[in-house]
């Protein structure tokens, strides 16, 4: 008896082997991701006197979860956390903190930087010790919930479709490009500033593939934040924070990065291509990931039941 033709997966305008195709999935996250925010942040200006570092990352970090399960669960039919990149396990603790303390320590060098080449003064303000404390505590939840956000709008589940469906290569760039367009209004960013955010998107890719999730890229996202804003007093693409130190540089802007920050200078160039090839080491990959990058990846693309 002869057996039936294995049908072929559809492909046609809208489908690609039986699955919407990338470019209708990530235009129906990021129009319903624009319109939620948008209406949050209308609501938001009806509410009593509040401080927009808070808010505003807590409604970029709805609207991009909200659009993001709806589609996992209706599209994709997909688990929600694996896709997100926030599948926790043993390693994630690790992860997390790891991305911190590189962060850390890569703007610890940028500022070294700063201060040998760019010409740079650090004044440490005299505050009492409550006052102290609220900066860095208030700088910290600030800067994580800015780093959820945004990661999560960019690697989560944009950066897990093109993963699947298109190349490593796509993810990182693809996101890397609307990463730096994300920031193409803040306050004094000229082309070394685009540039530089594109290059930290890259960084932060890299950290979302080599680790299989989200929690390095959010643990690198928020040192670096903390460290340039809060810590040392550099503004951060451009807007100024309150912090436990006054930095002030003189040298040359393409090394500095001007009234933009560090993030606009040839100095943070350095810095960020020296992170980024760090996470390439096979020492440090094997200390981050080890076996759990073959496991994660294994288990985040698994299909819902």
């Amino acid at each position: 008896m002869e057996e039936p033709p294995i049908a072929e997966p559809v492909s046609d305008f809208w489908v690609k082997r039986d699955e919407l195709r990338p470019v209708w999935k990530l235009s129906s996250y990021f129009t319903m991701f624009l319109f939620l925010f948008l209406g949050l942040y209308v609501i938001s200006t009806f509410l009593p006197a509040h401080d927009w570092r808070l808010i505003n990352p807590l409604i970029m970090l709805v609207s991009a979860v909200l659009p993001a399960i709806l589609l996992l669960r209706s599209t994709d039919r997909r688990a929600v956390l694996p896709s997100l990149g926030l599948q926790w396990n043993v390693r994630s603790p690790r992860q997390l903190l790891a991305g911190f303390v590189l962060a850390v320590l890569m703007m610890s060098l940028l500022l070294l930087l700063e201060l040998v080449a760019g010409g740079a003064r650090m004044f440490l303000g005299r505050f009492p010790l409550m006052h102290v404390l609220h900066i860095l505590s208030f700088g910290l939840v600030s800067f994580t919930l800015v780093s959820f956000a945004e990661e999560i709008l960019l690697r989560g589940y944009p950066f897990d479709v093109l993963l699947r469906q298109s190349s490593t290569g796509a993810a990182v760039l693809l996101t890397s490009v609307l990463f730096s367009i994300m920031h193409a209004m803040n306050p004094e960013i000229g082309w070394m500033g685009f540039a530089n955010i594109l290059l930290a998107g890259i960084w932060l890719g890299t950290a979302r593939v080599v680790t299989g999730s989200l929690w390095m890229a959010i643990g690198l996202h928020t040192g670096w934040n903390f460290s340039l804003g809060t810590l040392f007093g550099f503004p951060v693409s451009g807007i100024h924070e309150r912090s436990l130190f006054i930095t002030e540089t003189s040298g040359p802007a393409i090394l500095t990065g001007g009234t933009f920050g560090p993030e606009g200078g040839l100095l943070a160039t350095l810095v960020l291509l020296i992170g980024t090839g760090t996470l390439f080491l096979p020492a440090v990959r094997g200390w981050i990931a080890g076996d759990a990058v073959a496991k994660t990846n294994e288990t985040e693309h698994e299909v819902m039941p």
